[in-house]
């Protein structure tokens, strides 16, 4: 396939060739026919001349002396002359090489062109010849003839031919340079557009053309320059807005599923990989009924797309973590062939556990507001009813009424601390304290409650040192371990508190020799309201709120804490805190 600049060229040359060929053969011509007429003019001048020149009376007395006169004329002309009489007899011949036929040939083809024997050329194909008559006192009394060959002219012309092809040869050789270049200058902003209309369509949206001259090509350039700028600016607004929806795809805590109208994975996001174990990288592309899950999600798809109506289905998956997942699935017309379905799956687990924990709050609320309750209830009932008449039987019950006031008071007061510390509006008074003086003032309350129980409470410090923090908060945290670690240890049994530092934390950990915490439960235990034994839990006036409380304040400060424990030995806390 020629190009546009092969074709241009070939057209120029074709036309120029043409051009070439025609002016030299018109030169040619014109060349041919003034040196024949050149030479006409010539011969006829030397024939005029020689009838003006001859001395002849136009008789016949001295055939000789006309001959050798003739003779000195063809020879001085380099021509062959020949004089007639008016018969057309044979006076004189320069060259003598003709028989007499053939010069009575020519005379008479000299008599039927002279008319009247008036000055005639006659050209020949080998010789070129004019004849010119000879007149004495206003009588014709002959001709002259004379003639010359036409090998010389042919040969003239040969060179002239020569020198005219070779001209033109080198005139063709700059014609067809100059129109190579010509067709090079038209071309070459038309072939760099093509390249840079190619390299946009590949999409390199950086190519320009140079925007030289201000003709029909210098516009053509210009818009091109400005079809790319606009091209490239709006390719650029398309990937800003996809790399703007690939980001929020991404960071959708929602699961998204795009299956086009060929049932085949368009989209799949991270959030849907952690839903249900399926890699974006593995299922985008493949068909929708391929994708391994361990809920029958292609059915759902399916009816989506084979209804086209939107569907709402709350599904329960079991791997790879258990979720509760709404599924809202919604049809496609944007696609001609078919419809497409857009899937979303939020993730409800979470609102369910809070949703069950309030109710399990509300019931353990609940539950443990209408024990006390019901006791003060209870007896101011039966004093009101007669019993404040035994003095005994009164004071009895209203120690059971304080005491249960006092569970009651401790209980809303957990709730109300629990509370503040979840809402992130409890205030930090940040002091200065020194942790061995701190936990013995804590540790001398507990001391007389465990001494009660015949339990032994010991705080070991290998080294006193500096901490801050909130010394309420902090004291919070300290009785409700070692109050647990009393309620759950029995007589005889062994509570210690210590305390120890490491390079960046130091380490609060408090431990006992009670009852222990079986293995399943490790979990839980910081949970509002979980209790471990719960009968005796009640029976200590305990609330199930101390461990959550301790956990929470721990977090506050940024803190881990670990427990440890085996059934029938004991239980131990380890709290780190950042010495910063």
């Amino acid at each position: 396939m020629k190009t546009f600049r092969a074709r241009i060229t070939s057209l120029f040359l074709f036309l120029i060739g043409c051009s070439v060929l025609g002016t030299g053969f018109f030169l040619a011509l014109l060349l041919h026919s003034s040196y024949i007429d050149s030479l006409s003019s010539r011969l006829t001048k030397e024939s005029k001349m020689i009838a003006e020149m001859i001395e002849w009376s136009g008789g016949e007395s001295d055939l000789a002396s006309l001959q050798q006169e003739i003779k000195a004329f063809g020879d001085t002309l380099e021509a062959h002359v020949t004089l007639y009489n008016v018969q057309g007899k044979v006076l004189g011949d320069s060259m003598n090489s003709k028989s007499s036929s053939e010069l009575s040939e020519e005379w008479e083809q000299i008599r039927s062109q002279s008319n009247g024997l008036e000055v005639i050329t006659i050209p020949k194909s080998d010789e070129l010849i004019a004849a010119v008559p000879v007149v004495q006192d206003g009588k014709k009394i002959g001709v002259v003839r004379i003639s010359s060959p036409l090998d010389e002219v042919n040969q003239s012309l040969s060179q002239v031919w020569l020198s005219l092809a070779g001209g033109l040869v080198i005139a063709y050789a700059l014609a067809a340079f100059a129109s190579s270049r010509v067709a090079s200058s038209v071309t070459r902003p038309l072939e760099e557009m093509t390249q840079v209309a190619v390299d946009i369509a590949q999409k390199r949206f950086h190519r320009r053309v140079k925007e030289d001259g201000k003709d029909e090509i210098g516009r053509l350039g210009r818009a091109i320059n400005r079809m790319a700028h606009s091209l490239q600016f709006q390719m650029e607004t398309i990937r800003k807005s996809e790399r703007r929806l690939t980001s929020v795809i991404e960071s959708m805590e929602s699961g998204l599923l795009m299956v086009n109208a060929r049932g085949r994975v368009s989209i799949a996001n991270k959030s849907f990989e952690q839903q249900f174990g399926a890699k974006p990288s593995e299922i985008v592309g493949v068909p929708y009924d391929e994708i391994e899950t361990t809920f029958d999600l292609s059915s759902l798809i399916s009816r989506c797309a084979q209804t086209g109506t939107r569907i709402r289905e709350e599904i329960h998956l079991h791997h790879p973590v258990e979720r509760i997942l709404e599924a809202n699935l919604a049809p496609m017309w944007v696609e001609s062939n078919g419809i497409g379905v857009v899937a979303v799956f939020h993730d409800l687990t979470a609102i369910r556990r809070l949703e069950q924990m309030r109710k399990d709050f509300v019931a353990n609320v609940s539950h443990e507001l209408r024990t006390p309750i019901t006791s003060i209830r209870g007896f101011s009932e039966t004093l009101l009813d007669g019993a404040m008449q035994d003095p005994d039987t009164c004071r009895e019950f209203l120690k059971i009424i304080l005491e249960e006031s006092i569970r009651l008071q401790r209980l809303v007061g957990n709730l109300l601390d629990l509370s503040t510390i979840e809402s992130k509006q409890m205030t930090m008074n940040f002091e200065q304290l020194s942790i061995a003086s701190f936990l013995r003032n804590v540790t001398k309350t507990l001391g007389e409650q465990a001494r009660s129980k015949e339990q032994t409470l010991q705080v070991e410090i290998k080294e006193d040192f500096q901490i801050r923090m909130d010394p309420d908060r902090l004291k919070q945290i300290v009785l409700n371990l070692v109050s647990n670690a009393i309620t759950y240890t029995p007589a005889g049994g062994e509570i210690r508190v210590q305390v120890d530092q490491e390079e960046r934390n130091w380490i609060l950990v408090v431990s006992d020799t009670g009852m222990g915490i079986p293995e399943e439960d490790l979990g839980r235990i910081f949970e509002r309201f979980y209790r471990v034994d719960k009968a005796r839990s009640r029976e200590s006036g305990g609330t199930g709120l101390g461990l959550a409380i301790v956990k929470h304040l721990v977090e506050e400060y940024e803190g881990e804490i670990d427990v440890t424990s085996k059934v029938g030995e004991g239980t131990t806390f380890t709290i780190r805190f950042s010495k910063e």
